[in-house]
């Protein structure tokens, strides 16, 4: 077995014997008599049986989900489930309503700290609850905040669920026109705001930006402030009276919409993505109590902003009974020691951060293991990218050697993981673990066959609860079909671009509608990203192809670190490691310095809208700017265009 086959992390046996994907997969041979003995089996039942296997974990995690009609019904964008149950997501945080334990630390880079117990996190929820209640918003209603990773989050959050209003989030670093395009789809009732937030040692106000997007948003009511920084027609949050009452969440059902997310609107308006209660509770107990092994015992944080669907994943934490870390701020202030601090300091369980973060520490020489305790720290997820098999190999040698290493990959669209880990599989470099329980993931060729071993479209081939419940503003949801169902009729196409393996093993390279295509060889950007990243003097990339007078070109842009130029040798030995770790065909045809790379406001690379602005496109019918979190990076390339024709 060669050194790349060897696995980095192999579970002991009271480890996978302790957790809870070994005791589902023991109370599924129990309750239908079967005598499955590993991860890859039990996958394969479930996506088989999926209606068994969804009223199965609902039995396992006693979500008393009852009264329907039938379990699943219908295809594609008609598919509804459990119709006739209900239920309310906030009701499984009510129940740990009388815990005194820590519900919410609170930390941010300016070192303020704050911990809520259950106890009085619910009671803060019910004042909440009980005062939108009383200036008229109702089930139905929609709650938009414009806030930081910050408890007041949370508790708005959970009192709009608790009444069944619906919930919708954009992080205050977005851009008063972005935040409008998005809200303004939806027309809130509610508006909550943080006048003001840290970052990076440098604090900004928001509250220029409050009044333009209530001026925006007609049909608000309530207006709400979460900060001592007074904004006309905004009550302060703090002003909020208490309740001694204990609300009890009003059960919906099982499709109410829970909360909308949203698309990163590289080409138009975002789209407004609504996930129902139903869902998203089966899929959040399934993926952070199975597949990341959060319990009640777990302290659990991800380095996110409440603009990111991974907010929403941390906040599920919450139905789990763990204690969740919020820390508002740069995972890069005052250095990249910050969240190693607080692993530490807050004895964190679940850490999760993005494949950049761990790529920045390679390239700092920042290792982790030197200097924290880091013995409470058992899991460990990345996501946002591919991350590389160096950065896999970096994590066991200059992080901690016994941690549970997860890659994960998903989406808004699912708000969830559907490639990610099991605590009962080997950890390869390079490889997600295997398919999430209940998804039927495969890897289909241009012809619609499902191939192994080889590089095709991600797709899911039967329905899942946590699919979107619909669009907003999208009645006939033909923009739902289009989206997902159009390339491959009446089967999901995630628009990724994986390997799957006979063991099941995963290997993703990047978003399948950024492939780049060298005389009918089909090239991940996600490998060349891997390659060119590691380079020492490599701070960032993006690499398109487009045709140019029938001629395909393929363009490396590079982002040097600070104080290096692109010279004669640089560009050689870049060229040289994409020829040596991939191959001549992957090697662009042209390499080209710019300033800094334009990304959206949730971190992605723009290589779509920016392959379609080099082929002669107008930019504005294919870049929302205010998608951008940089809009002076594309300033830049608009200026190159004619430089590389």
């Amino acid at each position: 077995m060669s050194l790349e086959e060897q696995p980095l992390w192999v579970p002991d046996e009271n480890y996978k014997k302790d957790s809870a994907m070994e005791h589902f997969l023991k109370y599924i041979n129990h309750k239908y008599g079967y005598h499955f003995r590993n991860y890859q089996e039990l996958w394969a039942w479930s996506v088989n049986n999926t209606e068994d296997f969804w009223v199965s974990l609902s039995g396992f995690y006693n979500l008393n989900i009852h009264g329907y009609k039938y379990i699943h019904r219908g295809q594609n964008v008609n598919s509804t489930w459990f119709e006739g149950s209900k239920l309310n997501y906030a009701g499984y945080v009510y129940r740990n309503r009388n815990l005194e334990k820590a519900a919410i630390i609170q930390y941010n880079e300016c070192g303020n700290e704050l911990s809520i117990s259950y106890k009085d996190l619910w009671k803060k929820v019910s004042s909440m609850a009980y005062y939108l209640l009383s200036q008229g918003i109702e089930k139905g209603d929609r709650v938009c905040a414009y806030i930081g990773n910050i408890p007041e989050a949370v508790i708005s959050f959970l009192a709009s669920a608790a009444i069944g209003a619906i919930w919708s989030s954009c992080s205050p670093d977005f851009g008063v026109k972005g935040v409008i395009e998005r809200f303004s789809q939806i027309d809130p009732s509610v508006l909550i705001v943080s006048p003001e937030y840290s970052y990076n040692g440098r604090k900004f106000e928001r509250t220029h930006n409050a009044s333009e997007i209530l001026k925006n948003l007609p049909n608000v009511r309530l207006a709400i402030s979460t900060g001592d920084i007074k904004i006309n027609h905004f009550i302060n949050f703090k002003d909020i009276p208490e309740n001694p009452g204990e609300f009890i969440p009003v059960n919906v059902d099982f499709s109410h919409p829970l909360w909308i997310l949203y698309s990163s609107g590289t080409t138009g308006k975002p789209k407004a993505i609504v996930h129902g209660h139903g869902g998203i509770v089966l899929e959040h107990f399934k993926v952070l109590g199975l597949h990341m092994g959060i319990s009640e015992n777990s302290v659990f944080t991800w380095a996110t902003t409440t603009g990111w669907m991974m907010w929403n994943i941390l906040v599920s934490g919450l139905i789990m009974g763990s204690t969740i870390v919020m820390y508002d701020g740069s995972v890069s202030y005052p250095d990249i020691s910050i969240l190693w601090k607080i692993t530490e300091k807050f004895k964190i369980t679940h850490l999760g951060i993005s494949a950049a973060y761990i790529e920045s520490m390679m390239k700092l020489n920042y290792y982790p293991a030197e200097i924290y305790e880091l013995k409470n720290l058992e899991f460990m997820g990345s996501t946002g990218s591919p991350l590389s098999k160096e950065a896999f190999r970096f994590v066991y040698f200059r992080v901690k050697k016994n941690i549970w290493l997860s890659s994960l990959s998903g989406g808004t669209d699912l708000c969830s993981a559907i490639c990610l880990g099991s605590p009962i599989l080997p950890v390869y470099p390079g490889k997600i673990q295997c398919r999430g329980l209940g998804a039927a993931v495969e890897s289909l060729d241009e012809n619609g066959k499902s191939i192994t071993g080889m590089k095709g479209e991600l797709v899911i081939t039967k329905a899942m609860p946590n699919m979107p419940v619909f669009f907003w503003n999208d009645p006939e949801k033909e923009r739902y079909y289009k989206s997902y169902y159009d390339f491959y009729p009446g089967i999901w196409r995630h628009g990724d671009f994986i390997s799957i393996f006979k063991d099941g093993s995963i290997v993703i390279y990047g978003r399948s509608d950024a492939v780049l295509n060298r005389n009918g060889i089909r090239i991940g950007t996600g490998e060349i990203y891997s390659t060119v990243e590691a380079i020492d003097f490599v701070k960032d990339s993006i690499v398109i192809g487009y045709r140019n007078n029938n001629k395909y070109i393929i363009v490396l842009f590079v982002e040097l670190k600070e104080g290096l130029t692109l010279d004669t040798d640089k560009e050689t030995e870049i060229r040289k490691h994409i020829r040596e770790d991939l191959s001549p065909r992957h090697v662009p045809d042209i390499v080209l310095e710019v300033p800094e790379i334009p990304e959206t406001l949730n971190g992605k690379k723009m290589e779509v809208p920016l392959t379609r602005i080099m082929e002669g496109e107008p930019v504005n019918s294919v870049i929302n700017t205010e998608s951008l979190k940089n809009q002076s990076a594309l300033d830049y390339f608009l200026r190159l265009k004619q430089q590389i024709q």
